[in-house]
């Protein structure tokens, strides 16, 4: 800088750092991102509404069914005291390839209002990772 010219300033950030509009979900005490462009809605479902065929957890959402990917099982979080109500965020898969992120699952990561760390959910990893984690526990049990 120089008295009476200003200041430059350069901010690199990585590929990773994403400013993106995000819907935050908490699982035990972790919260991530999901991008919003990749919600469709979120609902709050009481624990009987959830269903079981061939080891997958189901729910029937207006005669349509849904599988269920529970963030806890896939990221290997402690889940919290069960309660009478859970919610559930319904997505849209869209391909979100980054060569950078080496964790499955993961697209990034986003700085909080409050200073705190949020990953950024890669929906259609997420999805690919839930149906790789069921195939496998399926052969699991037939051996």
């Amino acid at each position: 800088s120089a008295k009476g010219k200003g200041t430059t300033f350069t901010i690199k950030l990585p590929l990773t750092l994403a400013i993106i509009q995000g819907l935050l979900v908490r699982v035990g005490k972790e919260v991530y991102s999901i991008p919003i462009a990749n919600v469709i809605e979120s609902q709050c479902i009481s624990p009987s509404e959830i269903s079981h065929i061939d080891n997958y957890e189901i729910l029937n959402l207006r005669n349509e069914v849904i599988s269920i990917l529970r963030l806890s099982r896939l990221f290997n979080i402690k889940e919290s005291v069960q309660t009478d109500e859970c919610y559930i965020v319904i997505v849209v898969i869209k391909p979100l390839r980054d060569k950078f992120t080496n964790s499955p699952g993961i697209a990034g990561a986003s700085i909080l209002g409050d200073g705190s760390v949020s990953l950024i959910i890669d929906v259609g990893q997420l999805v690919e990772l839930g149906i790789q984690q069921e195939s496998q526990s399926q052969q699991m049990e037939l051996m």
